[in-house]
């Protein structure tokens, strides 16, 4: 489960209460319920890099949803023996970018709405449309049985990577609470040898493998535990140095 809802309110325990009432046998994980509110671009971030790492059959409810209550359909995805509901507003794409096989991939629009809990609140579909689907999809239930299906999910409004004739551009997509600044850089995209980082208002040139192997007050680059490329300190917030934000761009080039 991951939302934007924090612990200070009922939310998070009303959608677990559904859940069970359902699926009194279900064991449920809290990825993070400490999404910046409504940043979807976040969620998706934090959704993708716990996925790999969820147990085959895992059903994520995911509910980072600022257009609630208005056309956006409610889908649920299945890639690599997982599946996910939540709202098409990109949330539940940057699952579906990454490299692994992904053969077994389906999309849904939740239109079974005999699933539904009833009376639907325009304004929590988190409890009303996505946990009660989720208890039917961890019960064993098929994910085409709870939609129709669909072509193609609402992308994430942030471009993908890509390589250029210098190197990679990518962007800043999180910063974590050590104020390390990950991009959404695959090591697969990477170049081989030494590369320069550029991003904010400097050029990382230094990489290593752990945090403890940068110098004091150095920042340095490496390939975080997601598989992607990180701008770091040890002990101290990169972030903060190199004067950048998320969403700002990325750019590695070939050479030292």
């Amino acid at each position: 489960m991951i939302s934007d809802f924090g612990v200070r309110d009922q939310y998070v325990a009303a959608m677990k209460g559904v859940i069970l009432a359902a699926a009194p046998d279900a064991q449920i994980l809290d990825i993070t319920h400490d999404v910046t509110p409504g940043d979807v671009v976040e969620g998706a971030w934090l959704l993708a890099a716990a996925w790999r790492d969820l147990p085959q059959g895992a059903v994520v409810v995911a509910v980072v949803d600022p257009g609630v209550g208005t056309e956006r359909r409610p889908i649920g995805i299945k890639i690599r023996g997982r599946m996910a509901v939540g709202p098409d507003n990109g949330l539940l794409e940057l699952v579906t970018r990454d490299p692994g096989d992904a053969r077994d991939a389906e999309a849904v629009e939740l239109t079974v709405r005999a699933l539904w809990r009833h009376p639907v609140s325009p304004v929590f579909h988190g409890r009303d449309i996505f946990s009660p689907i989720a208890a039917v999809l961890a019960r064993g239930t098929p994910l085409r049985e709870v939609g129709d299906a669909i072509d193609a999910i609402v992308p994430l409004s942030i471009a993908r990577p890509g390589r250029t004739a210098e190197g990679v551009i990518g962007h800043i997509i999180h910063v974590d609470r050590f104020g390390n600044v990950v991009t959404d850089i695959p090591k697969e995209l990477l170049p081989r040898g030494q590369f320069t980082v550029g991003a904010g208002n400097s050029v990382v040139s230094r990489q290593v493998s752990y945090y403890r192997q940068a110098a004091e007050d150095e920042v340095v680059m490496l390939v975080n535990s997601a598989g992607h490329l990180e701008i770091a300190m040890h002990g101290a917030r990169a972030v903060d140095r190199i004067g950048a934000r998320r969403g700002d761009a990325v750019e590695v080039r070939a050479g030292g």
